[in-house]
């Protein structure tokens, strides 16, 4: 169901404005699903970046065997990581889906953060790869930022460091494979993940920035995100984690926004948002651009990671 009240701030940053002076401010309130650029990086940037990607082995080719690593490496649907808990709990029964695989390229907070000295180690690892997956300019993750900093009016974007100077990733590739599914969900470091002792624990609200880079497709279906009009509270969990929450929604008459987006798009959401994206067994992987945002009203520094 959709609440016609209930729509996403688009396609430009100057009809963005017009519709609100303080973007970000809207999605803190949940005043809007989403904020979306179009066409904020080219098709064809999109397709050569991916291509790239794949000549670097840093992806394989879903028409060609798949390499043994990246079976070793893929993570499972639904997996996070709790406080310093390194064993992976999971956001909802993801059961054992043949073929669904998820391959990241950056850091993951979420998965790898529960050992603070191995993740800021592989955030460090992470800075070198982007700085030479993106040497040539056509560069992704500055074109986010960017907006980001746009979108933000006074304030200061920059990547997610702790006081002593360490940085998290600036953002992460990740390529679903096999129609890897999302289903509905919240991310939170400070509600979820219970990340104390990590700086982005701090901030009032979490965003979202996401660019598709290549989307999946199975006849006139693709994946696409699916927002819903309810900011997570504990009572919910229970049908999270047994997927009833469609039920629930119906039952609750909860509203709900498809946000269709192209490759090279590019748009910001609220992560308390209960959100999913289903899955398309098409017969490319959907591979996305994807960030997370520290947002506080009061303070004056907007952190991102991954």
């Amino acid at each position: 169901m959709a609440d016609n009240n209930w729509t996403p701030l688009e396609p430009d940053l100057a009809t963005i404005f017009d519709q609100h002076p303080q973007p970000l401010e809207a999605l803190a309130a949940g005043d809007t699903p989403a904020v979306v650029i179009r066409q904020a990086f080219p098709l064809h940037s999109c397709q050569q970046l991916v291509e790239r990607l794949i000549a670097k082995e840093l992806l394989y080719d879903p028409c060609e065997p798949i390499p043994p690593k990246f079976i070793d490496v893929a993570v499972p649907e639904g997996h996070f990581r709790e406080g310093r808990n390194k064993k992976a709990s999971r956001a909802w029964d993801a059961g054992t889906a043949t073929g669904r695989r998820r391959i990241d390229i950056g850091t993951s907070l979420g998965y790898r953060g529960s050992d603070p000295d191995a993740f800021f180690a592989h955030s460090r690892e992470s800075h070198e790869l982007f700085a030479d997956l993106f040497s040539n300019g056509n560069d992704p993750v500055r074109i986010l930022y960017d907006v980001l900093q746009d979108l933000s009016c006074t304030k200061r974007v920059v990547t997610a460091h702790e006081a002593d100077g360490r940085q998290y990733s600036p953002a992460i590739i990740r390529a679903h494979y096999g129609g890897y599914t999302y289903q509905p969900h919240f991310d939170s470091v400070r509600l979820r993940e219970k990340r104390e002792g990590y700086a982005v624990h701090d901030f009032e609200h979490q965003f979202a920035g996401v660019m598709v880079l290549q989307n999946t497709q199975l006849g006139d279906v693709s994946a696409q995100c699916v927002l819903h009009q309810y900011m997570w509270q504990p009572e919910i969990d229970s049908y999270l984690r047994s997927g009833t929450f469609h039920e629930y929604a119906v039952r609750e008459n909860v509203a709900n926004v498809d946000v269709v987006l192209e490759p090279g798009d590019l748009y910001f959401f609220n992560t308390r948002n209960i959100h999913e994206v289903p899955g398309v067994a098409g017969d490319l992987p959907r591979i996305v651009l994807a960030t997370f945002i520290g947002y506080s009203s009061d303070r004056n520094d907007i952190f991102v990671w991954s």
